[in-house]
């Protein structure tokens, strides 16, 4: 208890940005004061309270209170763990907050506050507060114990590095702590992100494997609807792809998130269009957009894609709705990403602007100018390029990204 208390000492003065030797003047010597902060002795109950009172704070340790909040950080990580929303406990904890901050459970209180943030929308206020939490949290390393240290790697895993090798490390950093659905299914997606796929799949199966050992249904959906999209990347792979979807699919009706369905036939209408088959990708696409969430961000892309198909089977009238949705659904907060698609699908469903130098300019933005854009979406939009490429006789540029096409595929 007393490397907690020590801790917590360090933590709020270096808040508050007070010295040690302003801290403990009066109190205690300052090399004393150093080694409680370092967990290195057990001062008397005295020094601990004058040195709480000179941060004008109260330890707090009530047990019945300690352990009515330990009840609802314990319901707040699992409902994370089951893809549920844990605003009731979060508020609850944030009235005890104060308190709770200068308790045994201050490190469980900073790590809820810090997932919290992974429901907030992106901004580069957000970003800023990932950054204080980490840094909070990481001078709280030292008393952290397994569980917290696991969740202290996937928050560095999964919020303050951004996709590429750090956050891989620290999610296998986490995995060293406990091996869990949620730990490899993150690290399922940063591999699918960077397109290595062999791992991605590999990690998505243990994540769906673990998910049903942890009676976890959520996840193990979501684990299915990723293995589902790596493989619909690949034509010879239909089978597997429908495996997975259908598990999906039917986990989904069992756990009431029905609306998964938009996703997996926009998926499965997205991969029948890049391989050409037309019928089968409008079939899919129309499927899909009957479970889209009114609040979708992301419900453009539907209409995108609705789009391309009614081009390529010269339905002009159909086409044209499909892009006045697809406009319509555009608004402020719409990624640049986003926008870049609008522009190439609008010049690709005219025939006069295909091909021309706004239409290559903004399929290479998406392909090669995006700093988080997924395999995925590069994977649709470079055919595409290659063709544009091909039409203004930049030869070896279209024969470069052939080739890049053909390794990932063979």
């Amino acid at each position: 208890m007393h490397k907690i208390t020590g801790y917590l000492i360090r933590y709020h003065r270096n808040k508050q940005a007070i010295s040690q030797e302003g801290l403990c003047k009066g109190i205690c010597v300052v090399s004393y004061l150093s080694k409680i902060e370092q967990g290195l002795v057990q001062p008397s109950t005295e020094i601990i309270k004058q040195l709480f009172q000179r941060l004008s704070l109260t330890y707090f340790d009530d047990p019945k209170q300690l352990r009515e909040a330990r009840s609802l950080l314990d319901s707040f990580f699992e409902k994370l763990d089951m893809r549920q929303q844990p605003q009731e406990e979060f508020q609850k904890l944030k009235k005890l907050e104060k308190s709770l901050l200068c308790s045994p459970l201050c490190v469980d209180v900073l790590l809820a506050n810090a997932f919290m943030l992974s429901f907030e929308q992106f901004t580069e206020s957000l970003k800023d507060n990932i950054k204080e939490y980490a840094k909070n949290l990481h001078s709280l390393k030292g008393i952290m114990n397994e569980q917290q240290l696991f969740l202290y790697y996937m928050f560095f895993g999964c919020l303050v590095y951004e996709v590429g090798k750090e956050s891989i490390q620290s999610l296998k950093k986490a995995g060293m702590y406990q091996q869990s659905s949620h730990q490899q299914f993150h690290l399922g997606y940063q591999y699918y992100y960077l397109g290595k796929q062999s791992k991605a799949v590999e990690c998505y199966g243990k994540a769906y494997y673990l998910a049903s050992e942890e009676g976890n249904a959520p996840l193990m959906m979501e684990a299915a609807l990723h293995l589902g999209n790596c493989y619909c990347m690949y034509q010879r792979d239909q089978e597997l792809m429908y495996k997975y979807y259908h598990r999906c699919i039917k986990l989904a009706k069992v756990i009431g998130k029905e609306e998964i369905q938009a996703v997996v036939y926009y998926n499965i209408g997205s991969s029948f269009l890049s391989w050409g088959m037309l019928e089968e990708a409008k079939s899919y696409l129309e499927r899909s957009v009957v479970y889209l969430n009114d609040n979708d961000d992301e419900r453009v892309l539907y209409y995108q894609k609705l789009a391309l198909v009614y081009c390529e089977m010269e339905a002009d009238e159909k086409m044209k709705k499909a892009l006045a949705q697809a406009k319509h659904e555009m608004h402020q907060q719409t990624s640049d990403l986003f926008r870049y698609m609008q522009i190439f699908v609008e010049l690709h469903c005219e025939e006069t602007t295909r091909y021309q130098k706004e239409y290559v300019e903004a399929l290479e933005h998406i392909c090669f100018k995006e700093d988080m854009i997924s395999y995925g979406f590069r994977n649709f939009h470079i055919p595409y390029l290659i063709c544009a490429y091909k039409k203004q006789r930049r030869y070896k540029e279209a024969l470069q990204l052939k080739e890049e096409i053909d390794c990932k595929f063979s």
